[in-house]
């Protein structure tokens, strides 16, 4: 057993320095040629995964001299015995033929192919036949200015979506006998005119002159007032965007991991009733969080605020990409949604209603795809943050913690 042990150590392989060139090279102590031939080609594998080349010139196993501290780890592992080498190349057998894991392929790489899934599925969620009923039916609608806005609040509070009595007819309903119009503002387009058309956004820069002159009364009913006139008029449902899920210890480390990130990056983290269905809110160094939700979905909505407070604020985010989508409401979704889509599939958790939801702010494969770096680098800062959080807790401290938020 001494001579097997004596025999071990003896057999060891050396790192040396080349500073001409600017390398590291491997050597083994023994003497005997084709011995020291055979112990670094025993090796090749472990050299080979560790960045080391054969260079043929000078029969020796080269690297670049800045790869030294995973040289030296490589080295160590090697030099204590033929057995644990033995168990290290099975375990380098064993990851390569792996499944997919946190940090076997680079991250980025891994990000992109996220984007890449998503901007397919959300193509292919578009185009069925729940999404495009739902889009073709509620399109032709406008937004309105803020008077008009304020105006329709003032006479049906809980109006939701208003039209005229002929606007109506062409969604193939009809406003109900007795129903009681809303009056608002239209804007007057006279024939023959010179003048740019004007439209009802343009109602907001008449008013504060104090003379409307381009605009005249007319009168809107809700959708509430109408009733269809046959089947093409029935209202469709909205599509099913949001999924609920009972927390687990997962969900409840990561929201815990994202709220000390929030707390690091001087944002503040409230909780609140929704005052319009909404699931959270940025508003600034500031995320508030509905009550309502919970699980996987509390950690998504945390995850798509935080994007906000990364990429929407031009004082504060560190993502701010100028004013380019400062008012592009559907771009600004787009990012935040396609960013929570990324980190909740990198950890495992449900990331289906992002397609949804992504659909119904019509976006497509090539607008997602337009915002890659942007999408990438957001979701790598939060991944990265998360690991960070997780690998300064100690396993003693928590209980059941998935090992693979360490790594």
């Amino acid at each position: 057993m001494k001579d097997l042990i004596k025999q071990m150590l003896d057999e060891a392989l050396i790192l040396k320095a080349d500073k001409q060139n600017n390398s590291l090279v491997v050597f083994s102590n023994e003497p005997d040629a084709k011995k020291a031939s055979q112990e670094t080609f025993r090796n090749k594998e472990a050299l080979k995964g560790s960045g080391f080349k054969w260079d043929n010139d000078i029969k020796a196993w080269v690297s670049p001299i800045e790869n030294f501290e995973e040289a030296k780890k490589t080295l160590e592992g090697i030099n204590k015995s033929s057995e644990f080498v033995g168990k290290i190349e099975n375990l380098e057998d064993f990851v390569k033929n792996s499944e997919d894991f946190q940090g076997k392929e680079n991250l980025m790489d891994k990000i992109n192919m996220y984007v890449q899934d998503l901007a397919n599925a959300t193509d292919e969620k578009a185009m069925s036949a729940e999404i495009k009923r739902y889009l073709t039916f509620f399109a032709g609608f406008r937004g309105h200015s803020f008077y008009n806005t304020l105006l329709i609040w003032i006479q049906k509070s809980n109006a939701t979506k208003v039209a005229g009595f002929r606007q109506w007819e062409t969604k193939h309903r009809r406003v109900t006998k007795g129903a009681k119009g809303i009056m608002i503002f239209a804007p007057v387009f006279t024939k023959g005119s010179k003048e740019a058309p004007t439209n009802d956004k343009d109602l907001d820069k008449e008013v504060s002159k104090g003379a409307p002159v381009r605009f005249r009364p007319v009168y809107v009913f809700d959708i509430s007032d109408t009733e269809p006139i046959d089947e093409r008029g029935t209202v469709p449902e909205t599509p099913k965007w949001f999924e609920e899920s009972e927390p687990t210890e997962r969900t409840k480390e990561l929201y815990t991991y994202l709220s000390e990130i929030l707390d690091n990056m001087g944002v503040k983290l409230t909780k609140g009733d929704a005052k319009a269905g909404e699931k959270g809110y940025s508003a600034g160094n500031n995320i508030n969080m509905s009550s309502e939700v919970e699980g996987a979905g509390e950690v998504s909505t945390l995850i798509h605020e935080l994007a906000h407070e990364l990429m929407h604020w031009k004082k504060s985010s560190i993502f701010y990409q100028g004013d380019v989508v400062k008012y592009d409401g559907g771009m600004k979704e787009l990012q935040a949604e396609s960013v929570a889509y990324i980190v909740m599939k990198h950890y495992g958790l449900p990331a289906q209603h992002q397609t949804t939801y992504l659909a119904l702010w019509k976006a497509n494969k090539e607008k997602i795809l337009a915002n890659m770096k942007v999408i990438s680098d957001t979701a790598k800062f939060i991944i990265d943050e998360i690991d960070k959080t997780a690998a300064q807790v100690k396993p003693s401290e928590e209980n059941n913690v998935d090992e693979d938020l360490y790594l």
